[in-house]
């Protein structure tokens, strides 16, 4: 086989949920709907958040009512610089069954913010 003929290796890139400082609730709620949604889960707190965001460059940023209510055109930027869909949930009283369509629809949000496979 020619070097030209090498076949290609594609990157495999995991979608990640990067949620800033989520409550017990908040990271239940989404581990049980990461499983149906094929996506990791990472946590970090807000001061880490814009270095792990730059490293991880998460497909999802979650973040708890109160947190983004402090410093939300802050959030909104970093999400914008990564390419991130914001899902921001109340720190109590999320239902199970809310979480898991909310989490599809900002995925498929953040799916079209990124430039898509040309091949």
């Amino acid at each position: 086989m020619r070097k030209s003929e090498d076949p290609t290796l594609r990157q495999m890139t995991v979608p990640v949920a990067l949620v800033i400082n989520g409550t017990p609730e908040i990271i239940g709620l989404l581990s049980q709907a990461a499983i149906s949604a094929q996506l990791l889960i990472a946590e970090c707190t807000r001061v880490d958040a814009p270095t792990i965001a730059a490293e991880m460059r998460p497909l999802i940023m979650v973040l708890p009512q109160q947190l983004y209510e402090q410093d939300s055109p802050g959030y909104d930027a970093l999400a914008r610089d990564v390419r991130a869909a914001l899902m921001v949930l109340p720190e109590e009283g999320v239902s199970a069954t809310a979480v898991l369509p909310l989490l599809h629809q900002k995925m498929a949000e953040a799916e079209s913010l990124r430039p898509s496979w040309p091949g």
